[in-house]
């Protein structure tokens, strides 16, 4: 009986800590992530404690193991409360979906997010990365606007993430065939979808007398932006929209999960206006 009630114990903490490890991985913001590491802190290892504890039988390691998860009770709930204060008041964004600040107001917190407004820094090229999504031509409007008041030259880059388009997930044996055609046709339609997106950025520089250009890049988005632009380019992106084109229907924090390092930061178009 101890050994099963220890098997029980010892599979639920470390599928919690599974999911409390994707979580932290893939969840919008920081406030989330955080809610997903404490559930790891104390249900977690604590059931991985109560499991140990079932397997061993003593009662010496029972009080150690009980000792040890009132410990964690006692503790992660206060540290996990003072971190996301201070998180909090240090302006940790808050996700897009979030509808209610419950503490505005109640608590002094800095500027969520760095001015984007611009810099004196001179603008040698307007580049947009095309991505299919709902503010796309929004975007490309914006960026004419951007480009003639800066007078830059405008560039649109399209980018094919071909990391996430190829992961399919595990792939069951005898089904390799059927997972490469997976991958096949998902890169086609982000093809077909950067082509749109394309032909509808080159209308709307054509109708300028702006000098423009475009680029094509697949692989890492993050990579090729390295390789394909200067510090001093200015970078856009429309909102709500990822390198996919609609194929996988992402929609992370552009600007965050780049991490570009120019002098000018990355403004994230939303609707007619910079958001």
């Amino acid at each position: 009986m101890n050994t099963w009630i220890g098997t029980l114990l010892l599979l639920g903490g470390a599928v919690l800590c599974l999911f409390a490890a994707i979580g932290v991985l893939r969840l919008p913001d920081f406030f989330m992530r955080m809610h997903a590491a404490t559930k790891a802190g104390v249900a977690g290892s604590g059931l991985v404690l109560l499991g140990v504890a079932a397997f061993d039988g003593s009662a010496s390691t029972w009080i150690k193991a009980g000792l040890a998860v009132l410990f964690l009770l006692l503790t992660t709930p206060v540290a996990g409360h003072l971190i996301g204060r201070a998180g909090y008041v240090s302006g940790a964004p808050l996700w897009r979906g979030t509808h209610e600040d419950a503490l505005q107001g109640l608590l002094g917190r800095a500027s969520p997010t760095p001015s984007i407004a611009p810099t004196s820094a001179p603008v040698r090229r307007v580049v947009l990365m095309l991505a299919e999504g709902p503010h796309a031509d929004h975007a490309i409007a914006q960026a004419v606007q951007l480009a003639r008041e800066q007078g830059a030259e405008l560039c649109g880059m399209a980018l094919i993430d071909l990391p996430r388009l190829q992961n399919v997930g595990p792939v069951p044996i005898g089904a390799g065939w059927h997972a490469q055609g997976m991958r096949e046709r998902r890169i086609a339609q982000a093809r077909q979808g950067a082509a749109g997106v394309i032909q509808r950025f080159e209308a709307a520089a054509r109708r300028t007398s702006l000098a423009w250009s475009t680029q094509l890049a697949e692989g890492r988005p993050s990579t090729a932006l390295r390789q394909h632009c200067h510090a001093d380019d200015l970078l856009l992106a429309g909102a709500d929209a990822w390198f996919d084109h609609g194929v996988l229907d992402l929609r992370p924090d552009v600007a965050a999960r780049l991490g570009w390092t120019g002098r000018h930061p990355v403004r994230v178009l939303r609707g007619a206006r910079p958001a």
